[in-house]
């Protein structure tokens, strides 16, 4: 991914020079209302993300508002060293008692699921609207691509409507039954319960489409609403598809994604670059900082408390 972004980069002849110039110059008090609404919002993204994971965390033990919140910047923080789905997954189970922790694995592979089912739906609108666009890219492949997306969505949502049909499918393979007490709750959630968490995976969603959207203005990058939002729905969605393994999270992942999926509509890299970067900055960058305070602060509780 850094070859990749060096490479389009230098094609164009721009570099990590122009980058920082680029940020130097829209992070100033010229840009304060849009840099402050982009700043505001992302309480609200994690506020609706810690609202999902209450939702379904509920169904194990109650869980207040604020511990779920702590919860998901617990593994935010824990994400951004790690493989983000293990880390992420763990600080949800943080803020669960350890008697119930291994039941909360179900609810936090559910709560995963439904934001990347969000994103897959997205996501999959914006490649048929890209193919749609772009006549070149109608090659045999992408059509498949694009078959694969759209079987993918149906069987998600069977899978959501028909969750007792797996959980027993699972049972009746010896190979496979270690999973189910761990999975077992994903079949107990009411449909109106799903559907308050899949609500706020929706509008999670929306407010960091919101924030990239913005951004996008305050970089100088003007295009059609409708090619801005096929642009930010891919870059969202191979964010989501691509596992994040690297170091710091998911840094670099939505760079390369956006300078790919950008390129369809003569954007300058080095502007895409920087408004990722800063997308990265507000979302993922200063929430970890605070998580990292809150984890820190728990564990020194909870070893206090031991020793005592």
């Amino acid at each position: 991914m850094l070859g990749y972004l060096y490479v389009t980069l230098q094609n164009k002849k721009q570099g990590l020079t122009d980058i920082l110039n680029l940020l130097r110059q829209v992070w100033s008090v010229n840009n304060g209302f849009e840099i402050g609404l982009v700043v505001l919002l992302t309480p609200l993204n994690w506020a609706f993300e810690s609202l999902k994971w209450q939702t379904l965390a509920q169904k194990i033990a109650p869980v207040s508002f604020f511990n779920a919140f702590r919860g998901v910047l617990a593994g935010l923080t824990l994400g951004f060293f790690l493989p983000n789905n293990v880390g992420d997954a763990a600080g949800r189970l943080w803020s669960l008692e350890r008697a119930h922790r291994s039941a909360g694995v179900g609810a936090a592979l559910l709560s995963n699921g439904l934001q990347f089912y969000v994103s897959l739906l997205f996501g999959t609108l914006a490649w048929g609207h890209l193919l749609y666009q772009q006549p070149p890219l109608r090659q045999f492949y992408n059509l498949v691509l694009l078959g694969l997306l759209v079987a993918t969505l149906f069987f998600g949502a069977w899978l959501l409507l028909k969750r007792q049909v797996a959980e027993q499918y699972l049972e009746g393979k010896s190979w496979f039954r270690w999973l189910v007490p761990y999975l077992r709750v994903i079949g107990t959630y009411h449909a109106s319960e799903l559907g308050r968490a899949l609500g706020a995976a929706t509008a999670r969603y929306a407010v960091f489409t919101t924030q990239f959207f913005i951004l996008l203005h305050i970089f100088g990058i003007s295009l059609p609403l409708l090619a801005t939002l096929t642009g930010i729905f891919l870059v969202f969605f191979a964010k989501t598809l691509i596992p994040a393994l690297n170091f710091l999270g998911d840094l670099g992942i939505r760079e390369a994604a956006s300078l790919y999926f950008f390129s369809f509509y003569a954007v300058i890299p080095a502007r895409l670059v920087a408004t990722t970067l800063s997308l990265w900055l507000v979302n993922i960058l200063i929430p970890v900082l605070i998580g990292m305070v809150w984890f820190m602060k728990q564990r020194w509780y909870d070893n206090k408390q031991n020793v005592s």
